[in-house]
């Protein structure tokens, strides 16, 4: 790309919190605008992802960049910073590459790079390295404030464990955790059920029935208190049961399921316990774990109990956070596709519709088997097994984010790709023995 002959462009920009006015979406828009008005260029279309985070998503991932790349008629794309793309290096060439193959250069206002020459990309390259070590250094800052918190005994911010509260620190700076005293006497019940040998759906539907308050910001059901099995297995699996602390708190990275014997502990490699804070011991805490998980799996429950779901999306979507297949299942007699290790859901009632329509809509016209996949599809009548053969020959991946508990579908969790290029798979057959589930 010649710099001096780039007449239409497009401008992306990226924020990973919307505070930061040094930074802000409104701002490096500007800054691109005026850059191409200096040169006379001609912005074609503008382009953001806002609350984005750079190192926890790759640009094809987002939606914004996704949209940049899907809109045809610029030859070049203007960024604030290198760093506004990418802070990883794979993620700036990958990004940078894709945008060679349609014709397209990245300029920078801030950084002076020139993407046509080998000194200019190395300079680039340099850059994104930069942007790499200092979202490093931000995350080692993190950390360090974070343990120094857990090891004076504070309490270092998110969600509060339910049966909790946070409080002033009466020895010092900052915040502690202490019991509510309206909600620790249904959370300690909840506990000695679970010891006792009670299910997890029997203890969620004593604590409906008997109208226990939810956790904050627990969905309620038409106007009434509605517990789940989810919210009472992550109350029974929290190490603070027995006054422990998890080096992080909450929930693991991208969802993941918190190890909860990961706790804070001494130079002895003994868990630190607070006292205050346990409703069990910690021998207790250790049994109630090895009775859960060995409930955990739903082939542990008998099979008159298991309820047949559509093979539809066997061993087809990934989890994003894990990168393992999320295995079909039911929540609440609701069929389900869920991730084995975080434990994270998608309902299937919404995610086969969207995926259906989009199939039909992007792709149906798309030639299969000597016929398109809309005339397949719909040879595949009510088969499921064959509609998801239909379904496998246009997909390069299927991944499914974590996206908020509670919310009502949102497709930005759903990161769909199609084939590029389209190659004969198959046929029309309904018959599909062969697949593997």
């Amino acid at each position: 790309m010649n710099v001096n002959q780039v007449r239409r462009c497009a401008l992306y920009a990226r924020l990973s919190v919307t505070k930061e006015e040094s930074v802000s979406i409104t701002r490096q828009l500007r800054s691109c605008r005026k850059y191409a008005e200096a040169r006379g260029w001609e912005v074609v279309g503008e382009f953001i992802d806002d609350g984005v985070s750079a190192t926890a998503s790759r640009p094809e991932d987002r939606k914004g960049w996704t949209a940049l790349l899907s809109t045809d008629g610029f030859d070049a794309v203007i960024i604030w910073k290198v760093d506004r793309l990418a802070r990883r290096v794979l993620d700036f060439l990958h990004a940078d590459e894709t945008l060679q193959q349609r014709g397209a250069g990245l300029v920078a206002v801030e950084d002076p790079i020139d993407m046509t020459s080998p000194q200019g990309r190395a300079f680039a390259v340099m850059l994104a390295v930069f942007g790499e070590m200092e979202a490093e250094a931000i995350r080692a800052r993190v950390r360090a404030a974070r343990a120094q918190l857990l090891k004076d005994g504070r309490w270092v911010g998110g969600g509060v464990a339910y049966g909790y509260r946070s409080a002033a620190n009466p020895d010092g700076p900052g915040r502690v955790l202490v019991k509510d005293a309206e909600r620790i006497r249904w959370l300690t019940e909840a506990v000695r059920m679970a010891l006792r040998g009670g299910a997890v759906n029997a203890i969620a539907k004593w604590l409906t029935d008997a109208g226990a308050p939810l956790p904050g910001g627990a969905k309620r059901k038409a106007g009434n208190v509605t517990w789940n099995r989810q919210t009472v297995d992550q109350l029974l699996r929290n190490p603070i049961l027995a006054g422990m602390t998890t080096h992080n708190p909450g929930r693991g990275k991208g969802g993941k399921r918190v190890d909860p014997f990961a706790v804070v502990r001494d130079e002895n490699g003994n868990p630190v316990v607070d006292e205050s804070l346990a409703v069990i011991t910690a021998d207790e805490f250790a049994q109630l774990q090895h009775i859960l998980d060995s409930r955990d799996s739903p082939q542990a429950r008998k099979r008159s109990d298991r309820k047949t779901t559509s093979p539809f999306l066997s061993r087809v979507a990934l989890c994003d956070a894990c990168d393992v297949y999320m295995c079909r299942g039911t929540n609440q007699q609701r069929p389900i596709i869920y991730c084995p290790r975080c434990k994270q859901t998608a309902s299937r009632t919404t995610l086969d519709p969207y995926l259906v329509q989009r199939l039909l809509s992007e792709r149906g016209g798309e030639p299969l088997s000597a016929a398109t996949v809309q005339y397949c599809w719909e040879a595949a009548s009510a088969d499921e097994l064959a509609r998801r053969e239909v379904l496998l020959s246009q997909l390069e991946s299927l991944r499914i984010r974590r996206g908020v508990v509670g919310r009502y579908f949102d497709e930005d969790r759903v990161l769909l790709r199609w084939r590029a290029k389209q190659l004969p798979t198959g046929t029309c057959q309904t018959a599909t023995a062969d697949l593997p589930l």
